[in-house]
């Protein structure tokens, strides 16, 4: 799903009140994300944690530290060694999870 097509569908929900206009439905979604962005450059990580994002029903994004590591470069063999960075993970949530099995279980019982 593309950006666009998240604001559309967000837009379109008959639970939001008529007179939001595509632009508010945007400027929302834009400051969600940038929050999220912040929070996880703000955060400090630890040596057992990182910092989490939790969506009940949904999931929770961790800011997590990749350890550096030596690797070979492809064009010549040589050895790299790549710097410890953050990175962010994602772990679906139990009713997510439920939602996306469910939906594969319908499938496949059709299909047989």
């Amino acid at each position: 799903m593309t950006k666009a097509e998240l604001l559309a569908r967000v837009h379109s929900r008959k639970d939001l009140p008529r007179d939001l206009t595509k632009k508010t439905v945007a400027q929302l979604v834009d400051i969600v994300f940038t929050e999220m962005g912040d929070y996880f450059i703000r955060a400090k990580a630890t040596r057992t944690s990182g910092a989490k994002f939790t969506y009940p029903g949904f999931g929770t994004f961790s800011k997590r530290r990749r350890p550096e590591r030596t690797v070979k470069n492809p064009q010549n063999g040589d050895p790299i060694t790549i710097p410890s960075q953050f990175t962010v993970t994602f772990l679906p949530g139990s009713e997510l999870k439920s939602l996306l099995n469910r939906s594969v279980r319908t499938k496949v019982s059709i299909g047989k």
